[in-house]
């Protein structure tokens, strides 16, 4: 005698009760690659303005003090965004819009009056104010804040870090009704 296998009583899924983690998108991935990139380049500024120290010294141009603080904060500023843009926290697209035009601030101001300002060139050369090359320098710039504004705007991008905002019960603007 045969008999039949009795068709087995597939469960039910349960709805699962932790978030669905939205995918980190890649303008996001662009994002902390730039970051990372500024970061590093700062870190090598604390890290070389230590060990030359000495030699900066007897240099014209900024103090080594001055190339050892910046890149202290860039890299410490650097270091939070990218933990922020990465892991992610609902705190880090302003984050990253505030450092961004800070930074862009910092690179213009240190390049017009610390790094290549007339006072620290050779005496008998005359040199403008701005340097050789500012209109590639100007559009770069342009280009990279309009690039972080844009891709921080994208839907895809800000249901990413919505995700974390989420996670943490933190209400939006549009939630809170007055």
């Amino acid at each position: 005698m045969e008999t039949k296998p009795s068709p087995a009583i597939q469960p039910e899924p349960q709805p699962s009760l932790q978030p669905r983690k939205v995918k980190r998108p890649w303008r996001v991935t662009w994002l902390v690659l730039g970051v990372l990139i500024i970061t590093v380049i700062n870190l090598a500024r604390f890290i070389l303005s230590m060990r030359y120290w000495s030699f900066l010294t007897t240099q014209p141009g900024p103090s080594p003090f001055y190339l050892l603080i910046t890149g202290l904060i860039w890299t410490v500023a650097g270091g939070v965004l990218l933990w922020g843009l990465w892991r992610p926290a609902h705190w880090a697209p302003r984050l990253m819009e505030a450092e961004a035009l800070t930074y862009a601030l910092y690179y213009w101001l240190d390049l017009l009056f610390i790094r290549d300002h007339p006072i620290n060139s050779t005496p008998l050369a005359m040199r403008t104010v701005l340097p050789t090359n500012w209109p590639f320098s100007a559009g770069a710039t342009a280009i990279c804040l309009v690039y972080i504004v844009w891709a921080l705007r994208r839907s895809k991008v800000k249901a990413y870090f919505d995700q974390a905002a989420h996670d943490l019960d933190i209400p939006h603007a549009q939630d809170v009704q007055e």
